[in-house]
């Protein structure tokens, strides 16, 4: 199966996927706490905001930086995933090609069935990138949901000190 994901490059992808998945469960766990414990961080970002601006926003940084945990891998095992695969891919397609030798006819007893396998590795390259993207846009749009509604809270805070 290695050797079909196109050696050390096939190394890399699984455990680049081992990562995304692992950090895709943990941001899944983590939003979901979030939202579970919604009514406490409320009580205490009201609280924040009463007794004042600083503390507020060094809260609010806290919570932002738990909330952007593993942004900046996911960000580039998006981009550098295919790239992987490719060069797997790469890797499968000149094995297979000296393999067939200068003729370049199949070697006995073999079928071009089993030379498909060379395109495994983009495949899975493709597949992380997708997971990978897809658990970054999601933890984004979350965070950035958030952000969102703290400014708010924020602002109102500004206008009318006396009752955020």
């Amino acid at each position: 199966m290695i050797t079909a994901l196109g050696g050390p490059p096939g190394w890399l992808l699984i455990f680049l996927s081992i990562s995304v998945l692992a950090l895709f469960f943990e941001r899944a766990r983590f939003w979901w706490l979030w939202w579970r414990r919604r009514s406490v961080r409320q009580r205490q970002w009201l609280e924040l905001l009463r007794v004042g601006g600083n503390q507020a926003l060094h809260w609010m940084d806290d919570r932002d930086l738990e909330m952007r945990f593993g942004q900046v891998f996911l960000e580039s095992t998006a981009v550098v995933a295919p790239l992987i695969g490719l060069t797997g891919t790469v890797f499968g397609l000149s094995r297979l090609l000296a393999a067939m030798g200068p003729q370049l006819v199949l070697p006995p007893g073999r079928d071009f069935r089993s030379f498909g396998d060379v395109l495994i590795s983009t495949a899975m390259g493709l597949l992380v990138s997708l997971i990978a993207t897809v658990t970054f846009q999601l933890n984004q749009a979350f965070r950035q949901w958030q952000l969102t509604l703290w400014h708010r809270d924020l602002d109102r805070a500004v206008v009318d000190p006396g009752d955020p």
